[in-house]
C-alpha cells in the first residue's frame, strides 16, 4: 500500500519566514498548520499520526522495530510493516485489507502483491499440501555490490573462514579476560 502525500497527514504549527518575491511587511511571518515535504519536524509528525490511526484500530507497535504493528484478527497474526509513506501487509485472509484504513482517514493506492521492497526481492511459492512459503533475496543487490567494487569474478566460498577452526569455549574466553 502507499498512502498519498503522506507528509501532509501530520498536523504541525511552524512559523516561517514569507518566501522571496511574496509582498508582505518584513516583520511578517506566516504560520503553517500542516506538515509539509523538506521539514525536519514533517517525518515525525507523519509517523505520529500514523501510530496513532493504526493504535486507534486495534494495531500495537512492535518494541523490537517501531514500524512494524501488528494485530490479532480472527486468531490470525496481521502484521504491517512500514517504510516512510509505504506499507507491507502480511495477513492470511485478503478480506482484512480494508481494516488498515478501516476509517479513510489516509488515502491510500493497494499495490497489489509486493515482489520487490528496499532492494529486496519477495517470492511466493505455493508448495504441496497447501504449505505457501515466502521467500526473500538480496541478490541482486549483493551482484550490484561485488559489480561496483570489481569482484563480479570472485570464487565464492560457503564459509569465508580457515576450515575446521576450533572456537575457544565461553568459560576458556572468560578465564583470558579475567587474567
Amino acid at each position: 500500500m502507499d498512502v498519498k502525500s503522506a507528509f501532509l497527514n501530520g498536523d504541525l504549527e511552524i512559523f516561517m519566514r514569507i518566501p522571496p518575491g511574496v509582498k508582505a511587511k518584513e516583520e511578517q511571518v506566516w504560520l503553517l498548520h500542516k506538515a509539509l515535504y523538506g521539514l525536519k519536524q514533517a517525518s515525525r509528525e507523519w509517523y505520529l499520526e500514523l501510530k496513532g490511526q493504526l493504535e486507534e484500530l486495534g494495531f500495537k507497535r512492535s518494541n523490537a522495530d517501531h514500524g512494524v504493528f501488528t494485530k490479532i484478527i480472527d486468531g490470525k497474526l496481521f502484521l504491517i510493516a512500514t517504510y516512510v509513506d509505504d506499507f507491507l501487509l502480511f495477513l492470511s485472509n485478503i478480506s482484512h485489507i480494508g481494516t488498515v484504513n478501516k476509517g479513510g482517514h489516509f488515502e491510500m493506492k493497494n499495490l497489489e502483491e509486493a515482489s520487490w521492497i528496499l532492494q529486496m526481492k519477495i517470492e511466493r511459492l505455493d508448495m504441496r499440501l497447501g504449505v505457501r512459503t515466502l521467500s526473500i533475496s538480496q541478490e541482486q543487490y549483493v551482484e550490484a555490490i561485488l559489480k561496483r567494487h570489481g569482484m563480479t569474478n570472485s570464487n565464492p566460498v560457503k564459509a569465508p573462514m580457515i576450515a575446521n577452526l576450533q572456537l575457544p569455549s565461553l568459560i576458556e574466553v572468560r578465564n583470558a579476560l579475567v587474567l
